[in-house]
């Protein structure tokens, strides 16, 4: 049989590309573009959540799993993970059997707006001091443990993380002694994350993953936040571009280091509704210099209040609205 890939797939031709022997074919010789794909983003872009769309073309169009492997090792921009393509080709291959429902996504690979940004940052970089004097509670002093306790409601988990590639080091609710919390955190190496969203905080054997975590959607209870970050501008200029963005902005936590760290309140009451809302959000960041990659429920963010032990910086809260609505930062009076 001699068929276009896109012709398989979605019932058009796509000149040039056969899989008439797909055996004998070179994964060089088949590049993300000739399918009409993007190229994969660097390591920490969303490298895992590109790989979704070039296998779900070549699972739709007949492909054994060792061709799908070696192709996308090969345009991988990293070293993949151990199973992490079988685990992806099995999890495609139950979506397009109807055996699993089929993940929701969106497009992360907009441009920057240079315009824009130019635009929003007009007026120079932000001064840390001006979003803590306008912080609806003061940030200056804020424990981990009250931090926590203004981001998840009384009934809701979340889990503490010292070591980012772990399952965690304490299961955190508003029961935990702030003693045993600090105690904890104080160990890190490299400062302390927490899971954006709440989870049930039990180890669950997830097919999808094909391992037991507690970080999944699977584990999530509710998906009401999301995060944005920008690793690529100077932080006085992202505050500024920040300040300006009608999003409902619970906290916004500096990394230690070159980020700062923005939760924005969605309050979706499913995955579904996570999407939708995340999509909009994404339409309006991402052109302006927020990272792609951060932009998933699942997703580790830094612990306000925490010393890290590697560079000595502090994770600093400079913003806390428990209650934030869909309004800029810069329209809240300065308070002290």
């Amino acid at each position: 049989m001699s068929v276009s890939l896109r012709s398989e797939v979605c019932g058009k031709a796509h000149a040039g590309v056969s899989l008439k022997h797909p055996q004998i074919m070179n994964p060089e010789d088949l590049s993300p573009e000739s399918l009409e794909l993007p190229p994969c983003p660097p390591p920490g872009g969303g490298c895992h959540r590109w790989m979704y769309r070039p296998i779900h073309l070549f699972v739709r169009a007949g492909l054994e799993d060792s061709f799908i492997d070696e192709w996308v090792s090969y345009w991988l921009s990293r070293a993949p993970q151990p199973r992490e393509i079988e685990n992806t080709i099995r999890t495609v291959r139950l979506e397009v059997d109807g055996l699993m429902f089929q993940r929701q996504s969106f497009n992360r690979n907009m441009p920057h707006d240079e315009a824009h940004i130019t635009y929003y940052t007009r007026n120079g970089p932000t001064q840390l001091e001006d979003f803590i004097s306008r912080s609806p509670i003061n940030p200056s002093g804020v424990s981990p443990g009250t931090a926590l306790r203004a981001l998840f409601q009384q009934n809701e988990r979340t889990v503490i993380f010292t070591q980012e590639k772990s399952q965690g080091q304490l299961v955190w609710s508003h029961s935990t002694p702030d003693e045993k919390l600090d105690s904890i955190v104080r160990t890190n190496t490299g400062g302390a994350w927490f899971l954006l969203n709440p989870v049930s905080g039990e180890m669950l054997w997830v097919d999808r993953l094909q391992k037991r975590t507690r970080r999944s959607e699977e584990n999530t209870t509710s998906f009401r936040h999301i995060l944005i970050e920008s690793d690529s501008m100077e932080i006085g200029l992202w505050l500024t571009i920040l300040k300006q963005l009608p999003l409902p902005i619970v906290s916004v936590t500096l990394s230690g280091n070159k980020s700062a760290h923005a939760i924005i309140r969605l309050e979706a009451t499913s995955m579904d509704q996570w999407f939708t809302e995340a999509r909009a959000v994404a339409e309006m960041v991402i052109p302006l210099g927020a990272c792609p990659g951060a932009l998933t429920a699942v997703r580790l963010t830094r612990l306000p209040g925490v010393i890290r032990r590697d560079n000595g910086n502090k994770q600093r809260l400079i913003w806390l609205n428990p209650h934030p609505t869909p309004t800029s930062i810069a329209q809240f009076p300065k308070k002290r």
